[in-house]
């Protein structure tokens, strides 16, 4: 670098000391896939070993890589350098997906917030485990592992001290996970998620390192490609090379005009910021998978029934980590690579749409499919697919993927929304506006269970309705929907019961009849209204008395709603001129008509 920017770095590392607070660990566990299987075969851990996907070794033991195997090496050449070469297929990820949760579990145990980075890596924020330990230590703290870098001044903001301390409880952790569970693992130790990550391999394996923040600068210009910083993608290292940035130390030194010309401005600071080892992107604890999902590549298919095959297979595998998760799916995903010999780099294209939960059924505790919601998939599967491949016009696909992208949480208990709308399907009875005793429909729960569900982007949603904008759902009562014995309080009352039936609508007719006769008659006084009033609260009090009823109420009902509402009836009855239904026009027709108690005990014409 030359001597100006030095000096700049200088000084913008002078300038963030406050930002030197935060002690960050990144964990990535040696070889994953390779010593998931060695716990599982513990023969294996004297051969070399190789993880093998299709065709490709996608990973390798220490043992194997002294004979030159290297990541994603061809089947091929790997056993021509390694004739001994013990290969394993690697194609099912479930047990390296569970092994993964085990660790990320053991990580939870330190109440830190801890954020996944694929099956094999993890971030920890350790800063405030830091503080409070700063609190009952009066002892110098010696590091743990190796550091990048000795420094010849202490920093004044107190980060030495910090990251030595944390250096200490990354070395707890891994000791954990290896007692426990029997991986061995490397670690970074920084002030930063960048620095974190970057340092850790530089000693595996099984071993750690710590870099102070004012190494950032010159740990990063020693990497040979811009690519090695992880938030650059190929696009950009594309972008980058055509303007003679190829190292990080050329990113370090070249000016912001000149970024700003082929990137945006938050872009171009982004860059810049990375270089010179700054990171503020804080750790986010992970929750749940925000999608599940499986792919299968091979090296060309060209016929539908072959596609269907694939399809099903991953379908069956993609079954099983959904009852494990135990979460609903509510949304699936169809991805297509296809062969295109012009394109150096993979071109990927997908397609989804929602699913019904009603799919997915509960026996025994556990998310299952039956036959018949597996075939439904399967068909929405093929859809999604005819979409994204014409069939009249020869195709050739390198891959296929299906995943659950969408999911809402099963509820269940005393305290969950099914258990709630099934105990008072009467009362969503009277609040819905629609009510219809006549009618029996199923009851779809999906609709307004809440979901846990990531907002994607839908390409299709002709197969079902999206949950997040759910369709009215009637609330139907059978006329004998609760027995006599089921009525615990007035909340759970037989609606059905309070409707009319058909022999008492002429009893209405008079009714009405009547309250239109006596509306053109003077109404009665306030303090005739008032002693109505009085009379009804008194038949209350004497313990629900129904003698004044209409004969078309059942007083069996009637004595069981609460004492309010049956004064309300009780007055309405005495005085039923301020209770006439308006008539149907065709102006209020489509008007929404008051929620009243009057009309589910007279029906609207």
């Amino acid at each position: 670098m030359t001597d100006r920017n030095m000096e700049s770095s200088s000084s913008s590392y002078m300038g963030s000391q406050n930002e030197h607070i935060k002690s960050i660990i990144h964990i990535d566990v040696d070889c994953f896939y390779a010593q998931v299987e060695m716990i599982r075969n513990p023969e294996l851990r004297s051969q070399p070993l190789g993880i093998q996907q299709k065709n490709i070794v996608v990973t390798s033991n220490y043992e194997a890589r002294k004979f030159g195997i290297q990541k994603c090496m061809l089947v091929c050449d790997a056993l021509k350098a390694c004739p001994n070469l013990k290969l394993v297929n690697g194609e099912d990820l479930r047990e390296y997906r569970t092994a993964s949760s085990k660790i990320f579990m053991v990580l939870q145990s330190w109440k830190c917030p801890v954020e996944k980075l694929g099956l094999d890596e993890n971030y920890i924020d350790v800063t405030n485990l830091v503080k409070e330990r700063l609190k009952n230590t009066s002892n110098s703290i010696t590091i743990s592992g190796h550091i990048y870098n000795e420094p010849s001044v202490e920093c004044t903001c107190g980060c030495h001290t910090r990251l030595k301390l944390a250096s200490q409880i990354a070395n707890e952790m891994r000791y954990k996970i290896y007692d426990e569970l029997g991986f061995t693992t490397c670690a970074g130790i920084a002030h930063n998620k960048l620095l974190a990550k970057l340092v850790c391999p530089l000693h595996k394996p099984n071993d750690q390192t710590t870099i102070f923040p004012e190494d950032g600068v010159n740990f990063m210009s020693n990497l040979q490609s811009v690519r090695s910083i992880p938030s650059i993608g190929l696009k950009t290292t594309e972008a980058l090379i055509s303007q003679k940035i190829i190292t990080v130390s050329d990113l370090q030194q070249v000016s912001m005009e000149l970024l700003k010309k082929h990137f945006s401005a938050d872009m171009a600071v982004r860059l810049k910021t990375l270089s010179l080892g700054e990171d503020n992107t804080p750790v986010k604890q992970t929750g749940r998978p925000q999608s599940i999902g499986l792919e299968d590549s091979f090296k060309t298919v060209s016929v539908k029934s072959e596609v269907e095959e694939k399809f099903a297979a991953l379908l069956q595998r993609l079954l099983i980590l959904v009852r494990e998760d135990g979460r609903i799916p509510v949304s699936l995903r169809v991805t297509l690579r296809k062969k295109d010999v012009k394109r150096l780099s993979s071109h990927r294209e997908s397609r989804q749409c929602q699913v019904s939960p009603s799919i997915f059924t509960i026996n025994n505790g556990a998310l299952t499919v039956t036959e018949a919601g597996q075939q439904k998939l399967m068909s929405t599967i093929m859809r999604l697919f005819t979409k994204l491949i014409d069939l009249s016009k020869p195709f050739h696909l390198t891959l296929v993927g299906l995943a659950f992208t969408k999911f809402q949480e099963r509820m269940t208990g005393r305290s969950s929304i099914v258990n709630y709308l099934m105990n008072d399907i009467s009362v969503q009875s009277v609040l819905n506006i629609q009510n219809d005793c006549d009618t029996s429909t199923s009851m779809d729960y999906s609709a307004v269970s809440p979901s846990s569900s990531t907002t994607t982007d839908l390409s299709d949603a002709e197969v079902e309705p999206s949950p997040k904008k759910p369709k009215k759902v009637t609330w139907i009562a059978k006329r004998r929907c609760l027995s006599k014995e089921e009525i615990a309080s007035p909340s759970k009352l037989k609606v059905g019961e309070l409707r009319l039936n058909s022999k008492e609508l002429e009893k209405v007719s008079e009714l009405r009849l009547n309250s239109r006769d006596r509306s053109l008659t003077p109404r009665a006084s306030p303090a005739r209204d008032m002693s109505d009033n009085s009379e009804a609260m008194k038949d209350v009090a004497e313990g629900g008395n129904c003698g004044d009823c209409p004969s078309y109420v059942d007083k069996e009902v009637f004595n069981a709603l609460p004492e309010d509402m049956q004064h309300e009836l009780k007055a309405m009855w005495k005085n039923p001129s301020n209770s006439e239904l308006p008539r149907s026009s065709p102006r209020n027709m489509n008007k929404s008509k008051s929620n009243t108690l009057l009309k589910y005990f007279v029906p609207n014409k």
